[in-house]
This record gives C-alpha cells, sequence and structure tokens, in this order.
C-alpha cells in the first residue's frame, strides 16, 4: 500500500506541475494570440483581401479618380500578389502585381509591388491620366490595421518607361485605399 500511495504522490506531483507549466505557457502566449486577432501581430495580413483603391495627384489631393476594386494576397512567407480592375489600363496591357510586404510597427506594414505595363496607351487618356508607355509600375504603400479584417493604407505609385525602377520615371501618383478581408 505504501507504494501505491507513493506512486499516486508521484502522479499527483508530475500533474500538478503539467498543470502550472501549461497555466505559464497559456498567460505567456495569451497576449501574443489576442494581438494577432487583433490584427497587430506580424502575421495580421496574411490571406486575400478586397481593396477599394482611390487614385489622385499628389499635388491635388482634392481631384480624386473614380475608386476601383483590387484584389492583394498576403503569404505567410512575406509575398504579394496583386491584382486590379483599375480602368486606367487598357485590357491585357497591364500585368499582375508581384512584391513583398515587411511589418514595421504594430499593425503598420509596408508593401511594395510592381507590374509589367506590357504597351503604351493609345489613344492618350484625358488629363490628368499619363499616357502610360511600356514599362514598369511600382506601388509602395504603407498599410495600417484598423481591425483583424480590416485595413486603410497611403501608396505613391510611380511609373518607369522601361522595365527596370532605375530607369526614368515618367509619372508618379498617390492613392488611398481601405482593404476587407475576402472571406
Amino acid at each position: 500500500m505504501n507504494n501505491t500511495m507513493s506512486g499516486r504522490r508521484s502522479f499527483l506531483r508530475v500533474t500538478m506541475a503539467a498543470a502550472g507549466f501549461a497555466l505559464v505557457a497559456a498567460s505567456t502566449l495569451a497576449p501574443t494570440v489576442a494581438a494577432a486577432h487583433n490584427g497587430v501581430g506580424s502575421k495580421a495580413l496574411v490571406g486575400t483581401w478586397r481593396v477599394t483603391v482611390t487614385t489622385f495627384p499628389c499635388a491635388n489631393p482634392q481631384a480624386k479618380n473614380p475608386s476601383f476594386v483590387s484584389l492583394l494576397t498576403f503569404g505567410n512567407d512575406g509575398s504579394l500578389i496583386e491584382t486590379t480592375s483599375s480602368p486606367q489600363f487598357q485590357p491585357g496591357q497591364r500585368s499582375n502585381g508581384h512584391g513583398f510586404w515587411e511589418r514595421i510597427g504594430p499593425g503598420a506594414y509596408r508593401v511594395i509591388s510592381e507590374a509589367f505595363i506590357q504597351f503604351p496607351t493609345n489613344p492618350a487618356p484625358p488629363p490628368p491620366a499619363p499616357t502610360l508607355q511600356r514599362g514598369l509600375q511600382r506601388v509602395d504603400q504603407g498599410i495600417q490595421m484598423m481591425s483583424r479584417d480590416s485595413f486603410v493604407s497611403d501608396a505613391s505609385v510611380t511609373f518607369f518607361n522601361n522595365t527596370a525602377p532605375n530607369g526614368a520615371p515618367y509619372f508618379t501618383g498617390c492613392a488611398t485605399a481601405s482593404g476587407v478581408r475576402f472571406e
């Protein structure tokens, strides 16, 4: 009977130690899990988002162009794939965008993407829209999470007349956007 009591005490000690460890681990991880669910964790952007974009001339933010929708898919590895419905582009004129994202603060991210402009715009659009040349579009945006399922962003959009961002930029515009998680 002594061996049975000793075995029970040992089992009780191990069980209590495991429960204590679980309690410490849960209290340590809880803020991290809560932060991720509030949209401030390092992976809060992962997934696909429906984004409403409004472009405008940087020097005149009141001269807003009609809004359009884009889809952005953020990978767990920091990758980004993007497609847009912007009426600025003729069918087949712009490739899908590819890029990366990184966390720069609580609920704050920097996102850079590039897309190829396959052929020049013909005929030229009415000002202030640029006449696009064959080359590259680069979007550099800052995203701020508003909740787990929404964000806002500000961006600069630069067009280059060749397929490298170190080429000559011929037009820079600005944009604001709001995103909602695609579910």
